[in-house]
């Protein structure tokens, strides 16, 4: 591994997915879609949205792995008898209006973030141009964190799942792309400054900038990662989960909303067809 944060192989992604946990998830999207509200007649499709607690319970479940339970901790779930803890995110996607992603960066995520420390003066150290001295103090706190989950687990491995939602829907589709990475703490020495703004410092080493970026946001003090999708689609990185959900627009002041509307609203979504590809 030559960076932190390593892309897997779809092959290896789909090592994790039984038929079982595709199951799983399968069950999970439809409840999921059941609770999507409609769109009004002559406005645009609203992109499917899920919380990111609902996601963590989603694997938890799909996997057969213990969760966590506690949001600042730097992984959600772990597999006691394969020595794993994975972090989950669900993350944002540009696509055009036919659902292709476009060569553009995804939504930020998290990596790290505090608020005492070296934190408190990080406009100070921003304003005095002291790059290294915030690099090395937000390296080592991703570092001590990332070794306090593998030390409290006793893990072999970190993993990362990204869920990548497309911020518009297609015509005929609502689709997900899945794809995880492996994470080798040993290569954060590795990692150096790229360049500097006013506001954030941007890293190299960290990713292969053909995969992402990262970089030390002094505003919200965190360490953030941004991935580019279509690179990760193009290089064989993600799974694509298809469903068919494709809802009418509607007003519901003109329906009657009873029982039986419930229950076809429900019978319909039933119907979708949800694939792995």
């Amino acid at each position: 591994m030559n960076y932190v944060i390593n892309p897997m192989d779809s092959n290896d992604l789909r090592s994790f997915l039984d038929e079982k946990a595709k199951k799983i998830i399968k069950y999970f999207i439809l409840k999921s879609l059941i609770s999507q509200p409609e769109s009004i007649i002559g406005q645009n499709s609203l992109p499917i949205q899920v919380p990111k607690e609902h996601i963590e319970q989603w694997f938890t479940q799909a996997l057969n792995v213990k969760p966590i339970g506690a949001g600042s901790y730097p992984i959600d779930v772990y597999s006691e008898s394969k020595k794993w803890g994975a972090d989950l995110k669900m993350l944002n996607m540009a696509v055009n209006k036919n659902g292709e992603p476009l060569d553009s960066t995804s939504g930020e995520a998290s990596l790290g973030q505090k608020f005492t420390g070296t934190a408190k003066s990080l406009d100070t150290l921003f304003a005095q141009k002291s790059y290294t001295q915030i690099k090395n103090a937000w390296l080592n706190l991703y570092k001590d964190k990332i070794n306090k989950a593998t030390t409290d687990y006793k893990l072999n491995d970190i993993i990362y799942f990204f869920v990548l939602r497309p911020n518009l829907r297609s015509k005929n589709e609502a689709s997900f792309y899945l794809c995880g990475a492996k994470l080798d703490i040993e290569s954060i020495n590795k990692v150096e400054i790229d360049r500097a703004t006013d506001t954030s410092l941007f890293l190299k080493s960290f990713i292969d900038t053909n995969y992402g970026n990262t970089k030390i946001y002094k505003s919200k003090k965190r360490l953030e990662l941004r991935l580019r999708p279509k690179f990760w689609i193009d290089n064989n990185k993600t799974i694509k989960i298809t469903t068919t959900f494709n809802p009418k627009n509607i007003n519901l002041r003109d329906s009657k909303i009873n029982f039986n509307f419930i229950q076809k609203r429900i019978s319909d979504i039933s119907k979708t067809k949800i694939t792995f590809s």
